[in-house]
């Protein structure tokens, strides 16, 4: 099965609430009361994000945490890849020196053209498309 981490599925989650309106900071606490995730949980990945730059941060009693990017500009591929590390399906899709049987190996050329599916499917899907009034019914190709 594929599927991502439980902290990229709750950074997306976290991601979400702060694309929803730009010009409201929200502290650790607050995003962990909207989210339901534990407090300790949303400090590590707020911290992974703002190292990653794609939140930034103030301090004081109106400080808190936004966006650097807008939603529509912020692919899920990209938010994947710096929460998991590059995009492969399989291991011949990060590098050949991965496998024992690359050189002798048929079904890779299939699996890069898989990944590359996968991988484009997620770059057009944008933070933006998590965050519609409408879940369920994605826009899409729109952006």
């Amino acid at each position: 099965m594929i599927r991502i981490a439980k902290l990229t599925d709750y950074a997306m989650l976290i991601l979400t609430i702060l694309g929803k309106d730009l010009d409201i900071s929200y502290n650790a606490s607050q995003i962990a009361e909207l989210s339901g995730i534990n407090h300790p949980t949303v400090a590590k990945l707020l911290k992974q994000l703002l190292n990653a730059g794609i939140l930034t941060s103030s301090r004081g009693s109106t400080g808190g945490y936004k966006l650097a990017f807008a939603p529509e500009s912020l692919s899920v591929a990209k938010i994947i890849q710096i929460l998991e590390g590059p995009l492969a399906i399989t291991e011949c899709n990060i590098s050949k020196d991965l496998c024992a049987i690359a050189t002798q190996c048929t079904i890779q050329p299939p699996w890069v053209q898989i990944n590359k599916v996968i991988h484009s499917a997620l770059e057009n899907y944008k933070l933006s498309d998590l965050i519609m009034p409408n879940p369920g019914v994605p826009n899409v190709g729109a952006n």
